[in-house]
Order: structure tokens, then sequence, then C-alpha cells
């Protein structure tokens, strides 16, 4: 009786005109659901589904009708939060009763699934409250819903790592297949073909599915199988939308009330920062200038958990040469797993840093990257920033990058403890002055001035301090090197000074020429005083 009662309040939901009508349905439908047992999630799904999608349109019709069809961004914020506080009254209810209904069942998927898609739908509203002015009670009241439904919280968070992992394996499974272009046929073909067509796209389908059950059972999570695929699928509504995660996540982290009970008991540390990271580079990636400071925001609050010096970055050795080599499916799952994924988030932090105006901004921003290259073990931090700063588009950026070289030999050469061979005293660092200085030379000098003092810098340091030549700072060969690239940057400084000095400004150019003369009075005195430091052994070295 439940499912025909349902599926009539379901239609008058849909061709209902008034937020007050859609209200009056709420009881009944939820009278509807406690009547329906088996499979039960189905039914739900398509309540809440119906239901969101009628009550967003309703409120804001209603809020256009009273301004003559015009709302600005204020009033749509203001009509976005009603809609998710009309949506709230209709689901809580809900969540109680499922939840109740849910724990009395054996099967699995009877208990799992009617949880989830309670969640995505919550998930469906946080996606909405980025922006929203006066959100934080809105948020945390959210936040409780979603703990009320008890899915477990790594489940939820795993969601866009384990999308990831799914698309990279049926990217390299069945490298034919396109998402957007899927089965995109000729016009012209014989209908003959249609059997043939439709024999290929049953044969895709189960070799996509294949994939998707291999993958779920690796990450453990199989009832949950249903959510943690992307939305392409039959049940869209039911995906886990990313955008509402990355938000319930900065809620989680952000709300006194809820994160001290969550967290501890949540997954390791680092973990945890591994799969919010995927939400913080999305956010971060993004072009609403909002969403990537709640990026930031939540790399902060997620990296503040983690220790000090503890994690480790396992790269592939030969991952080039091992590209074209084939493996099955547990070897390409388990090297994506063991990717690399720190370098692609400082990225897109720094290209974050640079866009921004605002100078607190930009600080807030270089603070996280720190932060979150400190989090690595020696040995490795020094490996990404060699990596970073050779690759890094920024001159600004590499030159805090080697700053935070030099950091490290500082402490590395007045620690006590001999019995570690950190790379910031070896040849290793000594290479990546070389490397540096050659790569620099010939750029523009006023955008890489402050890259090449802070190179320099770290030369005198090392030079100073390494009286047993353990980085090779005092060979020969590296100490005539350097040299010579010193004195090609010294003759291009000089001609670089005697240009600006020539330039015929207008008043509103003043400004630029003084900022590159200012740049390279700062490069000068760098140059300066490291040729004179060094030319006593190269001189040596020539007599």
């Amino acid at each position: 009786m439940g499912k025909e009662e349902l599926l009539e309040a379901l239609v008058h939901v849909q061709t209902t005109t008034s937020v007050d009508s859609l209200y009056a349905h709420f009881n009944i439908i939820h009278d509807a659901l406690s009547d329906i047992h088996r499979k039960r999630w189905r039914f739900l799904e398509d309540a809440c589904s119906v239901v969101l999608q009628q009550t967003l349109a309703l409120v804001f019709l209603d809020g256009k009708s009273g301004h003559n069809g015009a709302t600005d961004h204020q009033e749509v914020a203001m009509l976005t939060t009603k809609g998710i506080h009309l949506y709230l009254e209709f689901i809580e209810p809900l969540i109680h009763s499922t939840v109740s209904i849910s724990s009395t069942m054996d099967n699995e998927e009877e208990n799992a699934c009617p949880r989830g898609v309670l969640v995505a739908a919550l998930l469906h509203l946080f996606a909405k409250t980025a922006g929203l002015l006066g959100s934080q009670p809105l948020e945390s009241r959210l936040v409780a819903d979603v703990l009320r439904c008890g899915v477990d919280i790594h489940v939820i968070l795993a969601t866009l790592r384990f999308r990831e992992e799914l698309k990279e394996c049926r990217r390299l499974l069945l490298p034919s297949y396109e998402t957007d272009s899927e089965f995109e046929w000729e016009e012209g073909e014989e209908d003959d073909d249609d059997d043939e067509e439709e024999e290929t796209r049953e044969l895709a389908m189960e070799d996509i599915q294949w994939i998707v059950n291999r993958v779920v059972n690796e990450w453990g999570m199989a009832k949950y199988r249903l959510f943690l695929q992307m939305s392409e699928h039959e049940h869209a509504f039911s995906s886990w939308s990313y955008q509402g995660i990355g938000n319930f996540v900065h809620a989680l982290l952000t709300d006194d009330q809820h994160k001290f009970n969550a967290l501890p008991v949540l997954m390791s540390p680092f973990s945890f920062l591994f799969h919010v990271s995927a939400y913080a580079h999305y956010m971060i990636c993004s072009e609403n200038h909002q969403d990537r400071i709640r990026g930031l925001d939540l790399l902060r609050a997620a990296s503040n958990l983690c220790p000090q010096e503890k994690l480790t970055i396992f790269v592939e050795k030969g991952i080039e040469s091992m590209q074209d080599k084939p493996r099955s499916f547990r070897g390409q799952a388990a090297s994506f797993r063991a990717r690399e994924w720190l370098s692609p988030l400082i990225h897109v932090i720094a290209n974050a840093m640079v866009s921004f105006c605002d100078a607190k901004e930009r600080s807030a921003a270089l603070e996280v990257l720190k932060t979150l290259i400190f989090k690595l073990v020696g040995d490795d931090r020094f490996r990404m920033l060699r990596s970073l700063i050779m690759k890094c588009p920024y001159a600004n950026v590499s030159a805090i990058l080697v700053d935070f070289v030099r950091g490290d030999a500082i402490q590395a050469w007045s620690s006590s403890d001999t019995s570690n061979k950190y790379p910031f005293k070896t040849t290793a660092i000594c290479l990546l002055i070389q490397n540096v200085l050659s790569q620099t030379v010939e750029r523009d000098l006023v955008s890489q001035a402050d890259l090449l003092a802070s190179c320099m810098s770290l030369v005198r340091f090392l030079y100073i301090r390494d009286k047993g030549n353990e980085t090779g700072i005092r060979t020969e060969s590296i100490i005539c090197g350097i040299w010579d690239v010193l004195m090609c940057i010294d003759k291009r400084l000089q001609d670089a000074t005697e240009a600006t000095a020539l330039y015929d400004t207008t008043e509103t150019q003043l400004s630029s020429v003084e900022r590159s003369r200012t740049h390279l009075m700062v490069l000068k005195a760098a140059l300066d005083s490291t040729l004179e430091l060094l030319s006593s052994t190269v001189f040596c070295g020539k007599t």
C-alpha cells in the first residue's frame, strides 16, 4: 500500500505550484515510506530527489515573483538558505525513521543503502552552502544530520580518492573508453549494425562494472558502491557530491561542537590529510575566490592535526620506464595508490598564492604551503623541495623554497646529531645550487632577482660552514663553475642597471621602474658579497 501512496504523493509534489502545498505533502510521503520495507532505499532515493528539486524550484519561484523576476546575489543566497531549511523539514524526520528501521535489518544492502541515500541528499545541500552569509549555524545543523545517518566518516571522505583510482584503472584497462563521448557512432551506419552496437555497449558496461567491483572490494567498501561511483550511472542523485563533501569536512573541522568527537576515531592523521587534500585541491583550483580560501582553510585545519617531519612520500623508482609495461589490475591499482600526491597540491597552492591580490591572503597561502612541506621527513622534504624549485614557474615562490632549504641546512649543520646524513649536508645540496644557477642565468634578472639572491645566500652559508667540504662546495671544479655563472650574471646585471638608468619614464611607469631598480640593487648586493667570499679560493685555484 505504501508504494502506491508514495508514487501518488510524488506526482502531486511535481505538479504543485506553491511552497505551502509542497509542505503539506511531507507527512504523506513520510507515512508512505514507513510502510515500505523491501528495497526501501530505492523509493527513498526517488522521494529525496523529487522533493529536493521541487523545493528549491518553488522557493526561487516565490522569491522571483516578489521581485519582478530579478534577484541579486544576496537574494539568491537568502533563497538558497530558505530552501535548505525547508528541505531539512522534510529529511530530518526521515533520518530518524530510517536509522531506526535500518538498524533492525540483517541485510547489508537494506542497512547501508538508505543511510547512504540520506547522506547523498545532505551532501547536495552542503554543495550549496559555500558563500552563504551566516551559514555556520546551518552547516553545524547539516554536520549533525550527516553524523546521525550512521555512515562511517572515513567512507565519505574516501569518495574522491576512490573515484580517482577508479578513473585511472578504467583509463588504463579500457583505453578506448571515453566518458564524455561513450559509444558515439557515425551517422549513416546501417541498421543491420544495431545488434552489434548494442552487444558492444553491453560488453563495455560489463567491463566497467567489473572494474568498479574490483576497486570497491580493494577498498573494502562494497556496500557503499552505489554512492562512491561517479554520477554517470542511473542513480545519479545518490552519487555523493565531492563539492558537498568538501564543504562538509570544512564545517566538521571548524565546528567546535563536532570536530573533537568525530576526528580521533576517524583514521590516522596523515590518512585523513591524504583524503581531505583531494577536496582541498579541487576547491583551490576553483575560479570562485571564496572556494579557494575555504580550500586553504581546509588544508590548514587538516595539516595541523599531523605531527611535524613524520610524513613519508613514496615515489616509484623508474616509473617512466614502467608506464608502458602491462600490469595486472592489482598492480595498476597499487601503483596509483602509491603515487606522489603532494607536489600537485603544492603547485596549486603556489598558483593561488600568486593570484591573490590581498597580502594577508598570500601570507596565509604561504603558511599552508610551508606547513605541508614541513610535515615531510628530512630526506623526502629535500627531494620535494628540489623538484618544486626546478619546476616552479614563479621565481619568487622558488626563492621562498630555496630559503626553506637554507633553513633546513642551518638546522642540520647546527645539530649535534651526526648519525643522520641529511641531504642538506651532502653533495646533493651543492648540485641543487648549480642546477638553479644554470637554469636561471639567462633569464630576466629582475624577475629572477629574489631566487638568485636566495641561492647565493645558501652558497655563502655552506662555504662558511662546511670547512670539511662534505657538500663539495669547496671543490675546485664546483666553486669555479659557480664563479663562472656568477660572473656571467654580474656582466648581465651591469647591462641591466645601465638600461634602467636610461629609462625615460612617465609618472605611471615610474613605480614599475623603481621596483625593477630595487630588485637589481638587492641582486647586486648579494652578488658582490658572494663574489668577495669566493674570490680567494678561485684565484688560489687558478694560480
